[in-house]
């Protein structure tokens, strides 16, 4: 009884969902001849909070960053199939090209996970990621690029703690970094690491090499070549260690080469922030089993090979992004309501449009030109903006969700959207006073939602 109360005390919220939320003056909301609606619910249960979703069309199959696991859900019926395991803290998933293996950033376990995606089995664990989220997999380089879910203090800015009196006063306070892993994926190993100096968020790749990551405290998107990534990490003479196992041991004397091939001194240096190894034995043998720092390229200074595109007034907080590689288009969600429409060349604003509030995860299907925003950190909406032409854009439906249903990922092959979601309750056993009603996630009722038209 205690859980039919929940759902019973939940269920005018839901109803509450249903009104269409308040659009803007000027805006365009046009219903398609065949809207869109929630076609199914699938109950997979499970528990923990949960984050991004990614879609396999070949094999038909959705994975979903689920708690302490990565649940996978056959899209034909909707049931649970299975589940990679052993997580502390699933984030983001990709999966390559080859239809082989899948990557899970492990935030709270400062890992990636390699996965075998017939058999769901863990083929290989990546170490010494430092607490990853957003996932990036470029097809050109192979390369796998793991953003930092929070910045930590850039070590070189700080003051030491033997310093003392007018000077240590007078020093600078450290200084927020971010880093991004770079991991090989042929040999399964970290390479290196790019160090900035803004706090970063959702990341993207296009089909040209180019990587796109959002710096929501400031306002921007920033764009780097993995082509230049691999320029900048160490080469080893032919018969020696591989790539990956050399950018492990950088050379003495490490330089950065901007574009117009002159060193510009030590941009490129060893991290040093290694993880610390066991505390038993002599101290040899235990820096002997700490891991080698990887190869650090320094792009907080100026001659960091950064491009960085302003999105101004008209989008705060930027939380994620999509792409539309065949115009070079690059859709950016954000806090402040709208969705806004970037040249991905030169970083000049398209369009801007309406979105609805709380909005976390956004999707393009480039076969039907359709762009999707899931509004669930709110009102629980997703808005569905249509791609008349290449630079025309409008906004032809906000269908009612379910609350917190923030992430989605779009299956390109059917045109089907998933989405994620839980039901909220109240434990009516429980006395709260004169205090605000306790909501908590009712038991089992994880669930994703199925949209389409």
């Amino acid at each position: 009884m205690k859980g039919v109360c929940a759902l019973c005390v939940l269920g005018p919220c839901l109803l509450a969902s249903a009104s269409l939320p308040a659009q803007e003056p000027g805006s365009s909301t046009e219903l398609p001849s065949s809207p869109f609606s929630i076609k199914n619910t699938w109950i997979v249960g499970g528990i923990g909070n949960w984050d991004y979703l990614t879609v396999d069309p070949r094999a038909e199959r959705l994975y979903i960053a689920h708690g302490h696991a990565v649940q996978v859900v056959d899209v034909k019926s909707g049931s649970l199939v299975g589940e990679i395991s052993g997580l502390a803290e699933a984030h983001s998933i990709v999966l390559d090209d080859t239809g082989e293996f899948g990557y899970v950033s492990d935030g709270r376990g400062g890992k990636v996970v390699v996965f075998d995606r017939r058999s769901l089995q863990t083929v290989a664990t990546i170490e010494g990621v430092p607490n990853p989220r957003a996932l990036v997999l470029e097809p050109q380089t192979r390369l796998l690029f793991a953003v930092r879910a929070n910045p930590v203090a850039v070590g070189r800015h700080a003051t030491t703690p033997a310093a003392s009196g007018p000077a240590a006063a007078a020093a600078p306070a450290p200084k927020p970094g971010s880093y991004i892993t770079i991991i090989d994926t042929q040999a399964q190993k970290v390479v290196g690491q790019i160090l900035l100096p803004e706090t970063l968020g959702f990341a993207q790749a296009d089909d040209r090499g180019n990587v796109f990551v959002n710096a929501p405290d400031i306002n921007r998107i920033l764009q780097f070549n993995a082509h230049t990534v691999v320029e900048l990490l160490p080469k080893q003479p032919e018969g020696g260690p591989s790539a990956s196992e050399a950018a492990l041991s950088p050379p003495a004397t490490p330089v950065h080469k901007p574009a117009g091939g002159a060193a510009s001194g030590p941009a490129l240096s060893r991290a040093s922030n290694s993880v610390p190894g066991p505390s038993t034995g002599s101290a040899a043998s235990t820096a002997a089993k700490e891991p080698t720092p990887p190869f650090t390229i320094d792009w907080t200074e100026r001659e960091r090979q950064v491009r960085s595109f302003s999105l101004a007034q008209g989008c705060t907080a930027p939380k994620s992004l999509a792409i539309d590689n065949a115009h070079q288009r690059l859709f950016a969600a954000c806090g402040n309501m709208q969705l806004v429409v970037l040249n991905a060349d030169t970083g000049d604003r398209v369009a801007s449009l309406p979105i609805g509030p709380g909005v976390d995860a956004i999707g393009y299907d480039p076969g039907r030109s359709l762009i999707y925003a899931a509004n669930g950190g709110a009102d629980g909406s997703l808005t569905i903006i249509h791609q008349d032409v290449t630079d025309t854009y409008r906004v032809i439906q906000v269908l009612p969700t379910r609350q917190r249903a923030r992430t989605l990922a779009v299956n390109p092959d059917t045109g089907l959207v998933y989405l994620v979601t839980d039901l909220l309750g109240v434990d009516l056993t429980q006395s709260t006073g004169t205090g605000p009603v306790k909501t908590d996630p009712v038991n089992g009722s994880f669930q994703v939602l199925v949209v389409g038209n």
